[in-house]
């Protein structure tokens, strides 16, 4: 009957002892909080690239409207954009596209498109959901010159 005393009050020590509760809170804690923070690094990150894309299709647009001809303005785009998107930090100029068509007379539409499957927020694909890695940005304009 005394080794059943000894063990119980043993085992009350045991759960009133507060020594370890910090390292238990932070062993459940940590792995969300790492995950939070990866996840607004990431998506930090994306946005960045989204709004340069953004820019630099709305920078093309507009350069555009300096061409007199359909000819001259696909060769505008192309040259603003080959000398614009090196400038950009996250984006690579060799995942990037261009495309300059003609929806209808007196307009210009700028398509970029960028494959961003090897920007850095994806290292986090399988742990965070994000979005597709397939960015496309349109941009329509009107014609510069006499109507």
């Amino acid at each position: 009957m005394r080794i059943l005393l000894v063990a119980a009050s043993k085992g009350s020590t045991f759960l009133r002892d507060a020594r370890a509760v910090s390292a238990v809170e932070f062993a459940l804690l940590a792995p969300l909080m790492i995950l939070l923070l990866a996840g607004t690094i990431a998506y930090g990150l994306l946005f960045s690239t989204h709004i340069s894309l953004q820019q630099l299709t709305a920078e093309a647009a507009r350069s555009s409207i300096a061409g007199l001809s359909a000819d001259e303005r696909v060769s505008i785009v192309e040259r603003h954009v080959a000398d614009t998107l090196p400038r950009y930090f996250l984006l690579d100029p060799d995942r990037a596209s261009v495309a300059v068509e003609i929806p209808r007379a007196g307009f210009t539409e700028i398509v970029v498109r960028y494959d961003a499957s090897a920007h850095p927020a994806y290292v986090f694909r399988g742990l965070l959901p994000l979005p597709t890695d397939q960015v496309i940005y349109r941009q329509v304009i009107r014609d510069g010159g006499l109507a």
